[in-house]
């Protein structure tokens, strides 16, 4: 089993929806551990990633570079190699390569402090106002193209995570093979929007694949093969 780590940088404020609103008063609600500190979900970023491999296989087809193998997965128009990484869909083997939750840097530390903190001072220090050091609220309302005014009832409340938050998680691969990580370097610095509200400026990121404190990095590789 090798162990490789993924980090994430909000570029811009983020809605890792976590499909439930917050009683009457936000519509659009993120994901918080018990103490109200956000994170981003494995199955999230498995699926996130798991797009993007297919993106750039399909730019490798298309360009003719056979940086890895790009055989098609049969009758579901997948490539093979996506497939042997994130596993497929309704099979009882689970897939070798196992994606952990992405929590805020730190984020040991952070919790047993706070933890500490709301036994100690639980009148001061609540999970709301944790929840508010890492979060903002915005509101946004839909337009009506022919009165050019805001439709009625439209009104949306929406809490982001703040643009700038770190997070970082593992992914470990059993039975090792470099293609593997060949695309999935790849594939991490592809997603470059993640969360819902993309097209109103929400969401982008920069990820990056790291093997201990150096980033996992393909790209002379690349390079190499475009210059034959």
């Amino acid at each position: 089993m090798k162990t490789f780590y993924l980090h994430i940088t909000l570029q811009s404020p983020c809605l890792v929806g976590s499909g439930e609103g917050f009683g009457t008063v936000i519509d659009s609600d993120i994901v918080f551990d018990e103490l109200g500190i956000p994170f981003i979900p494995a199955k999230r970023i498995k699926g996130c990633l798991r797009d993007s491999a297919i993106e750039v296989c399909e730019i490798f087809e298309s360009a003719k570079i056979n940086l890895v193998d790009l055989q098609k997965d049969g009758s579901e128009n997948i490539f093979e190699i996506v497939s042997s990484i994130f596993g497929k869909q309704g099979e009882e083997k689970s897939a070798p390569v196992y994606f952990s939750n992405l929590t805020i840097l730190g984020y040991k530390e952070i919790k047993d402090w706070l933890t500490y903190l709301t036994e100690r001072h639980g009148r001061i220090l609540s999970r709301e106002s944790i929840i508010s050091q890492y979060t903002e609220i915005r509101q946004q309302t839909a337009i009506d193209e022919e009165k050019g005014t805001a439709k009625e009832h439209s009104l949306r409340t929406i809490r982001v995570a703040k643009k700038g938050l770190n997070f970082e998680g593992m992914i470990e691969m059993e039975n090792f093979k470099e293609e593997w990580l060949k695309l999935l370097s790849f594939a991490c610095m592809n997603f470059r929007h993640m969360g819902t509200k993309r097209n109103r400026g929400f969401g982008l990121i920069e990820c990056g694949l790291f093997e201990n404190s150096e980033q996992v990095n393909f790209i002379k590789s690349l390079e190499e093969i475009c210059m034959r």
